[in-house]
């Protein structure tokens, strides 16, 4: 039964610490982490049938989260990722 109690308390701390993080991340360092994760993926995804317009859209939203329209740009970086069939981290 103890050990059931500290599996459960164990579980529930770290999803509270992972929703934490997520809720304390900052736009700017969402964008940097797509970009990043578009940047490394496309080159094992060139063959995927929207990558052009993967590409437009993770320039658009770099463009716009350089411009501090981060919602934007992070749902065109959001966007791109699932484009070339990338499953967005951030």
């Amino acid at each position: 039964m103890n050990t059931r109690i500290l599996l459960g308390a164990s579980l529930a701390a770290l999803f509270l610490s992972t929703a934490a993080y997520a809720a304390n991340t900052m736009p700017s360092d969402q964008c940097s982490a797509l970009i990043k994760q578009f940047d490394q993926a496309v080159t094992s995804h060139s063959t995927a049938v929207k990558l052009n317009d993967a590409k437009t859209l993770r320039t658009d939203g770099g463009k716009m989260c350089q411009t501090a329209n981060f919602e934007a740009g992070i749902t065109k970086l959001k966007q791109a990722l699932q484009d070339i069939g990338v499953t967005p981290q951030s």
